[in-house]
């Protein structure tokens, strides 16, 4: 009586184990199931590829996804076979055509599979990137970034504004693009102080006004003319950046457009972001102004595209650029303040790689205003 009791009780015990084994029946975390994706973590051999990453809004764009062969090794279309949906999981039909402006992450699903997501920009204005006229050169002009920490309370600045148009009028203006970041301890009730400009300044960590930065961590000893100089002498690549850009700007009160073309000279993994940048501020209260342009503010960051942060203002990885390839973006630059005049703006976009202290740095950039439209590859002369 009590081995039959002991058997029985065995018995249910393993049963109890038994419901506890995952079952596979397409709709468990481990396959999509035939109403949702599943288990978005899970990776596969699935590649998933568009044939424009930006466009305007009411066109189209059409997906791609190819899988490995396990006997082969070759790739083979399977994107009758898969399911795109958008990060809120909803299902996406493709080709895809956008009812609204924004941003479209886009993954596919394939039983378990999941594969990489890419990003659909959508714009109400794409701006048109001129023709690169010499495709096969990958010798482009070398432009840094020159960022000057300042603020309407500090008394020292209108010097290093006085600096910075005396260095404008030399051949060293050919390689940089200026910003002006106008927040922090001397920056209280600045009209130039932004949220982009308090997340730059904290990224960077000036430890004094003025303070004068070459890209992301270069730092001048000070403002002085020939300190910067010095920087820039170590910093210029005069035989050619590692990376090309060319771009286009388009917009109006509510949001700015650029479209742009990164082309690579050195074949790396590379991150993109678009500034925007405003000029002709006017403030009457620049502490210690002895001239009218002392009191006009230029270059002054208002924005950043993407998820920016104070320790991410470089943008995001658009992957490994082999050397003569290109590669397309788009940025939408929301006008978040009616005290922004949206007409005197421009984009500053910059391209960004690894450099020996594993920190992602700048290596060119390249600005466009509305009135230009746009801009071209600048090459070495």
């Amino acid at each position: 009586m009590k081995l039959t009791k002991f058997f029985a009780m065995f018995a249910g015990i393993a049963m109890a184990f038994a419901a506890c084994e995952p079952v596979d029946d397409g709709k468990t975390p481990d396959g999509p199931g035939p109403d949702g994706p599943g288990d978005t973590t899970t990776t596969g051999d699935l590649t998933l590829s568009a044939d424009k990453t930006a466009i305007e809004l009411g066109g189209t764009v059409t997906f791609t996804v190819t899988q490995k062969d396990e006997t082969t090794g070759e790739e083979v279309d399977v994107t009758k076979d898969v399911t795109l949906y958008d990060a809120d999981l909803n299902k996406l039909s493709n080709p895809l055509t956008p009812t609204t402006s924004g941003s479209i992450n886009v993954t596919a699903t394939k039983g378990k599979y999941t594969s990489n997501t890419v990003t659909i920009t959508v714009m109400a204005q794409m701006p048109e990137v001129p023709a690169d006229p010499q495709p096969e050169n990958l010798a482009f002009n070398h432009r840094t970034v020159l960022i000057d920490h300042t603020g309407v309370n500090c008394g020292w600045c209108p010097s290093a504004t006085d600096n910075l148009l005396q260095l404008a009028k030399t051949e060293w203006h050919s390689h940089y693009n200026e910003v002006t970041c106008h927040a922090g301890a001397y920056a209280t009730g600045d009209p130039a102080n932004s949220a982009a400009a308090n997340a730059l300044n904290q990224f960077q960590g000036p430890r004094g006004y003025p303070s004068i930065m070459i890209n992301f961590y270069n730092k001048t000893e000070s403002y002085g003319y020939n300190d910067i100089i010095s920087v820039l002498n170590q910093v210029v690549k005069k035989e050619g950046a590692d990376a090309g850009i060319s771009m286009a700007v388009a917009g109006d009160n509510s949001n700015i457009y650029c479209a742009a073309q990164v082309k690579a000279n050195v074949a790396q993994e590379y991150k993109v972001v678009a500034w925007l940048l405003e000029s002709g501020i006017y403030s009457p209260n620049q502490s210690n102004a002895t001239q009218n342009h002392h009191k006009i503010y230029n270059y002054a960051l208002r924005n950043i595209s993407g998820e920016y942060s104070k320790t991410n203002v470089a943008g995001e990885s658009i992957g490994v650029l082999e050397s003569g390839k290109t590669y397309d973006c788009a940025f939408e630059l929301p006008i978040v303040s009616t005290k922004w005049n949206w007409e005197n703006m421009g984009v500053l976009v910059i391209v960004s790689a690894k450099d020996a202290n594993n920190r992602w740095e700048v290596v060119n950039s390249a600005y466009c205003s509305l009135e230009d439209k746009s801009k071209a590859y600048e090459y070495v002369e």
